[in-house]
Order: C-alpha cells, then structure tokens, then sequence
C-alpha cells in the first residue's frame, strides 16, 4: 500500500503491486522510441529508503531507464527522494527537503490534498501511484506529446556547464542524476535489505527563464556514480513539455 501524508504544510518552491526485480542495472542508451520530432517524457518518482511501499516503484522505474522507455514511447525517469518518513528508523541518504517541497507544489498544481510515496508524477500533468504497472504505462501512453529542447552540455570531473534556450511559455530545468545505486538499509521498515535506485537526482537548477537563453554551472561530485543529466521545460502550471538528455 503506498504510504500517504496529509498535506499540512504550504506550498514552497520547486516541490501497489509488486513488480519483479530486473536485477542490476547498467547506464542506459539513449532512448530507443524516440519519435520523429516528438522528445521524451519526463517522469518523476517521489519515494523513500524509509517507506516499505517504495522498493517496487523504484525497481518499475529502474526498468523504464534501462530500457529507455515503456508502452512505445521514450521517457526519461528521475528519482526524488523525499526526507518526510526519515523519522520511522532511517533516514534516506538521498532525500532532501527541497524534494519534499516539490512534491508538494505538484500536489496544489493536481488539486490533491496530500503528498505519499511512492507517486509518480508524468510531464508534471498526472500523480498516480508509482509501483502500479500497468496504470503507469497507461499514462506515459496518455501524455501529451512532448517538444524537443534547444539545450547543451559541456562535463567536466567535478562540474556540468549546461546552455539552453527556453520556450516562451516554459522554463528550462536540468536535473543531475546519481545512476544505479546500493544502500544497506539497517533499520525502519525496509530494514535488512540492500535497495537499488535508478536515477536518483542530486541536482535540480533553473537554466533560463521563459523566452530567454541562459547558462548554469552545475557542481558534480567526483564519488557519485554514474551520473547523467537532463534539460526540461516546464511551465508555471508545472507542465513538462519537452526534454532532451545531456550526454556526456
């Protein structure tokens, strides 16, 4: 059952089934479904080390990036880890209040009422529960159709110096990424297991506003593994419209 959280906390800024294990993961290629004009989708996995529902979500989202996408489409799938159940025994290395806060401005942008994991937000447009297979391909297949991104990267050891200009109706995002992580959990309620995570973000940086052309400098720690970026555009609404991957 997912694990829900009344939302009693405002808006800030920038805020099931089981599903068989696909094993260890490894870097993925671009996305294999990438349509004529059409760019991938984003979809955004809020989840928790410290929430028992969580590992099936993020096992569904570790074979969406391995295969670069589901149900005919590409996509591009990131993991918030989100601090509000650190206090249930364990708290989640990954997770940061930053991320709670976007669940939360999701959550008003949706008319919900509350925030849980593990949900899966698509293009910033639908919330559902995030290990239901079958209704997440049923959404990444609904989803508008998205708009390639006029976005560039250039990587360093420690840093990502990302370029882009923005749509007219929509800022443009990167989100950094730690890829295929471990971490033994020794206590809360997934105590005794060792929880993969795919995606995992680490940074989350406003490249240019809407209608202009900027640039950010993005710090990389040298320990993470794995990493990989991505530029999207998303409206005040909170709309995803397009993405493009920043390969390094």
């Amino acid at each position: 059952m997912p694990r829900f959280l009344p939302a009693l906390l405002g808006s800030l800024a920038l805020g099931a089934c089981s599903y068989a294990d696909a094993g260890p993961e490894t870097s993925p290629a671009a996305p294999i479904w990438a349509s004529a004009g059409e760019a991938p989708l984003v979809v955004e996995l809020f989840t928790s080390q410290g929430c028992s529902s969580c590992p099936p979500a993020d096992r569904l989202l570790a074979r969406i990036a391995r295969d670069g996408g589901t149900n005919g489409r590409a996509v591009i799938p990131l993991s918030f880890h989100v601090d509000y159940w650190n206090d249930l025994g364990w708290a989640d290395p990954f997770s940061l209040p930053a991320w709670t806060e976007r669940q939360h401005q999701y959550s008003d942008a949706l008319g919900d009422n509350r925030v849980y994991t593990p949900e899966l937000v698509v293009a910033g447009a639908t919330g559902l529960v995030g290990s239901q297979a079958a209704n997440v391909e049923r959404a990444i297949a609904d989803a508008a159709p998205q708009r390639p991104v006029t976005a560039s990267a250039r990587w360093a050891p420690d840093k990502v110096v990302v370029t882009a200009t923005a749509p007219a109706d929509a800022d443009i995002v990167v989100a950094v990424w730690e890829h295929d992580t471990r971490t033994e959990v020794p206590r809360g309620e997934n105590a005794g297991e060792t929880l993969g995570s795919a995606r995992v973000v680490r940074r989350l940086d406003r490249v240019a506003a809407a209608g202009q052309t900027g640039s950010v400098t993005v710090a990389v720690d040298p320990a993470w593994h794995d990493v990989g970026a991505v530029a999207f555009a998303q409206r005040r609404d909170r709309r995803i419209t397009g993405a493009t991957l920043l390969p390094r």
